[in-house]
């Protein structure tokens, strides 16, 4: 395999059908099936998986449905990775009549997928809001570019709220993990979906909802009862850059993305501070998330920031984000 190769497998995950795309450097794993996720990151060279999965890991598409409410469903066919948040990020809520539940739908369809040069091109169409959804995921040496395009398909506009969620574990995530970003406003979440009344504060310097102060670029260790969330924007630059390092390993990411795609950033951190479900205690995860608004939930980005996209009937949006493993 030369350095500009990239090998294109077909396999299985837990029962799902699943591309294979590697590199040299990365081996790339993408379930068509569901959300057409990127469910795995591998160093070739130090064979760190970078991507977090939760406990119960990813569930085979035959798995019986537990009941419960959708938040619960959800999470359940979750099966961490990266997943797309479309329409709907983050908290539940009913638009046009119908649910549109917790991350959206599209992190849920199920893809038809075929062979692309560079990677694997994926489709679906929604079925609770009138939009199809394209994925390409593409892999060249040390990088993963993900490209989706959505396209209105209905006669009336939509608020949209549409969010990339790559998340990361161990060993990655650790005490010695450093945090770093284009510079930018860091507002804190709207618990009480009472609009912000004080002026944010910049990277890395977060203040929670409980009055607590935090370094953003600092993680914790796991299980060391931390957990923030936090929502960046104002980038000072059009080109966004954010980085992961763990200089223990010697091994980071870096994540870009256009400021006019994304013009926020959800970043999510647990370390043992949620003790009740659905981590018990137990996740050790970080997720830089890039985003079109905040807080969770279109009905509240459109209500307390005014944050919500409107796509119009008949377009068709593009965004990217690309993510580099970097070593050293």
């Amino acid at each position: 395999m030369t350095t500009a190769a990239m090998e294109h497998r077909i396999t299985t995950v837990s029962g799902w059908e699943a591309r294979r795309l590697s590199t040299e450097q990365l081996d790339v794993t993408v379930i068509p099936g569901k959300g057409g996720d990127v469910s795995s990151i591998r160093d070739r060279a130090s064979g760190v998986e970078l991507l977090w999965t939760p406990r119960w890991g990813l569930r085979p598409p035959w798995a019986l449905p537990l009941p419960g409410v959708p938040e619960a469903l959800a999470l359940d066919r979750s099966g961490g990775g990266w997943n797309t948040m479309f329409p709907n990020a983050g908290r539940a809520c009913v638009e046009h009549g119908v649910d549109w539940g917790f991350h959206g739908e599209t992190w849920l369809a199920p893809f038809a997928a075929e062979a692309m040069p560079g990677g694997v091109r994926m489709t679906t169409s929604l079925a609770r809001s009138p939009f199809t959804v394209t994925k390409e995921v593409r892999v060249a040496e040390n990088r993963v570019t993900v490209t989706e395009t959505v396209t209105h398909v209905g006669a009336r506009p939509v608020d949209v709220l549409w969010c990339q969620h790559p998340a990361f574990g161990e060993p990655l995530i650790g005490p010695s993990t450093t945090v770093e970003i284009t510079g930018c406003a860091v507002h804190p979440d709207l618990p009480d979906d009472t609009p912000p009344t004080q002026a944010p504060r910049r990277w890395p310097e977060h203040t929670e909802v409980d009055g607590s102060r935090h370094d953003l670029s600092r993680l914790a260790a796991d299980r060391s009862g931390v957990a923030r969330l936090a929502f960046l924007g104002s980038f000072d630059d059009e080109h966004v850059r954010a980085r992961i390092h763990n200089p223990e390993l010697g091994l980071g990411v870096e994540l870009a993305w256009s400021r006019h795609d994304f013009p926020f950033a959800w970043y999510w951190y647990e370390a043992g501070g949620r003790q009740n479900y659905p981590w018990y205690g137990a996740a050790h995860s970080l997720a830089l998330e890039p985003a079109s608004g905040y807080p969770s939930g279109v009905h509240r980005a459109r209500a307390l920031t005014d944050t919500a996209t409107t796509i119009q009937p008949g377009a068709i949006v593009t965004k990217t984000v690309t993510l580099s493993v970097t070593s050293g």
